[in-house]
């Protein structure tokens, strides 16, 4: 109960807070309309009354009431209508960044692991039109209930026995809600094809995916794939929709039946002296009444259950979130500067849903102020333990401790905060230059002066000074005056985005070089390098991974990992001296480049 009410008062809170005026006046004006329908019909009985009994004044008054009613409906349908959509729009902002919000500040990466999380957010984005739409429903559903209120009390005057008019409204109900439930349960039965189906249409829609499209000529089977998907997802949907559908026709017959019985009863009443012309056509007119209030009381409802579904969905978003972000139980700092540097010991890590260590009881120590290389084969396990002391993930066995500090106890925005670098899946974001690079450091978007001295370390200054409005220059073709930019060209900016950051504890470039060639990449990390010797006082701690020895061996240390276990750690010369791993790597890798 607790979370449906923190649902529902979230999600209505969306209107509230993005158009507080139009969502108040929406609720006003449906309660207005609300009561319309049953005005005009008890009007109606006052006019045919006043006829009958040859009272004109009465008659006139009858008159100018239905001619104000209608008058009056039709101005509040078009400002209902208005507010409406105007919240509907301004809400969905506000959801839109509640959702950019919580799935984008959930800590670490293993949530986008887990096959869970993955179809319950992919059922909110499937849906998340929805979570703007409460104040609509809630307007709406009270309307109906207010409408079918004044509708019974009418009736019931007339005489109580019509009040069982009011049961059509609970099977309606009942119908309505059924037909969500079968709804929701198609949805979540093909929420994993669905994220099948959207993956293929994005890949086969995508520019980067472009190339190997045409070469391999994937086009084909990849609609085959997507047209297989489809089927699956809108067989199962559509088998629900036509079982709402036999039981909408089931609804519709058994209130036809209810407004006849309703009629009939009315005549009889009349036909026996107990009832006047007026209130025959009194109850027509509220029998049709209760029929399009039973209507839209099964609309509204099953609207309001639908959206109540999709913000319980979002409530448990939020939990997730907040599971996720749970601060120690003893929190500490991030130390100002490392003195000792970082230790692991006994790290072992396996990912969500592998039984397989990527690393296994992994002992390390990285000193204060040193530069380290990460060497070893695909899937040694360097970016995993790249992830582990970025905290993207936890260690499911064993400790890293920062300056006598387990890094569990360090909120993880703040140990973030004290992180920078570069990755090789970096993203090429189309924003001005000075914000592609100065996103890492918002502060110094403004600053042209330490914008260009990340630019300068990274050796992104020409690619800056190429570009037609320099750093204010639109970057990506996507847009109207952007400018392309090469892989390489991405790639630098990238750099200097990891190196704009001042006074970092953990620098990390994980393979960010890999569009440039192997001289340029040698340069650019012994510029790294010397730049990282050259602050060494603040305690940073530079951690390089490539696949190139060359750059490898410009390290302080060199850690060589195999098959997710510490193989060797030494200086290049005390490697090679060792004749190990690393020298039988290191010599086939420059033999390589000779016969090149």
């Amino acid at each position: 109960m607790r979370d449906t009410f923190r649902a529902f008062t979230t999600t209505i809170g969306f209107g509230f807070r993005a158009a507080p005026r139009h969502a108040a006046a929406q609720i006003a004006m449906e309660v207005l309309l609300s009561l319309a329908g049953p005005a005009i019909a008890y009007g109606g009985k006052l006019l045919v009354d006043a006829a009958v009994d040859g009272e004109a004044r009465p008659a006139v008054i009858a008159t100018a009431l239905i001619s104000a009613i209608v008058a009056g409906l039709i101005i509040t349908i078009y400002y209902s209508v208005h507010c409406s959509f105007c919240v509907l729009e301004r809400s969905q902002v506000v959801a839109d960044r509640k959702l950019m919000r919580l799935i984008g500040g959930i800590h670490g990466l293993a949530h986008h692991e887990q096959s869970e999380y993955l179809d319950q957010v992919q059922r909110i984005r499937e849906e998340r039109e929805s979570l703007a739409g409460m104040v609509n429903a809630t307007a709406g559903l009270g309307s109906a209930v207010l409408g079918f209120v004044a509708t019974a009390v009418l009736l019931a005057r007339v005489h109580p026995g019509l009040l069982a008019l009011v049961l059509l409204a609970v099977v309606s109900l009942l119908i309505a809600r059924r037909a969500n439930d079968l709804a929701i349960e198609a949805q979540e039965d093909t929420s994993e094809t669905e994220r099948l189906r959207r993956h293929l249409y994005d890949v086969g829609t995508a520019a980067p995916a472009g190339k190997e499209l045409r070469v391999f000529g994937l086009v084909p089977e990849l609609l085959t794939r997507h047209h297989r998907a489809s089927d699956d997802v809108l067989d199962a949907r559509n088998r629900a929709d036509w079982r709402a559908a036999r039981l909408g026709s089931l609804d519709a017959l058994v209130n036809a039946a209810g407004f006849i019985g309703a009629i009939v009863a009315v005549l009889l009443l009349a036909m026996d002296g107990r009832a006047t012309p007026g209130d025959v056509v009194l109850v027509v007119g509220l029998a049709m009444e209760m029929g399009e209030v039973i209507s839209r009381t099964a609309e509204y409802g099953g609207e309001f259950l639908w959206t109540m579904e999709q913000a319980r969905r979002l409530v448990w978003l939020e939990r997730y979130a907040e599971d996720a972000a749970a601060a120690p139980a003893d929190p500490a700092a991030p130390p100002a500067a490392l003195t000792t540097g970082i230790n692991l010991t006994d790290v072992t890590f396996r990912y969500p849903g592998s039984d397989r260590p990527v690393l296994e009881n992994v002992s390390l120590h990285l000193p204060a102020g040193s530069v380290v290389s990460l060497v070893g084969d695909n899937g040694a396990g360097k970016t995993s333990l790249v992830k582990l002391l970025c905290d993207f993930y936890r260690p499911d066995e064993g400790q890293i401790i920062v300056d006598g500090r387990d890094l569990r106890d360090i909120p993880s925005e703040e140990w973030r905060d004290r992180v920078t670098g570069a990755f090789q899946d970096y993203v090429d974001f189309e924003f001005r230059a000075r914000e592609s690079v100065g996103v890492s450091s918002p502060s110094h978007i403004g600053d042209d002066a330490v914008l260009h001295t990340a630019l300068d370390r990274a050796d992104a200054t020409a690619v800056v000074g190429g570009l037609p409005r320099g750093l204010d220059t639109q970057l990506g073709t996507t847009w109207g005056d952007g400018t392309d930019l090469s892989g390489g060209q991405w790639q630098r900016l990238a750099l200097a985005r990891g190196l704009l950051r001042p006074d970092p504890l953990l620098v990390v470039f994980d393979e960010p070089t890999a569009a440039l060639d192997a001289q340029t990449e040698h340069a650019l990390f012994d510029r790294f390098a010397r730049a990282a010797r050259a602050g060494a006082g603040g305690g940073t701690i530079t951690l390089l991974v490539s696949h190139r020895f060359s750059t490898a061996r410009m390290a302080d240390i060199i850690v060589v990992l195999d098959g997710g276990r510490i193989r060797e750690i030494g200086s290049h010369e005390e490697l090679m001296s060792r004749g190990g791993l690393y020298a039988e790597l290191y010599d086939i890798q420059s033999r390589a480049y000779l016969e090149a």
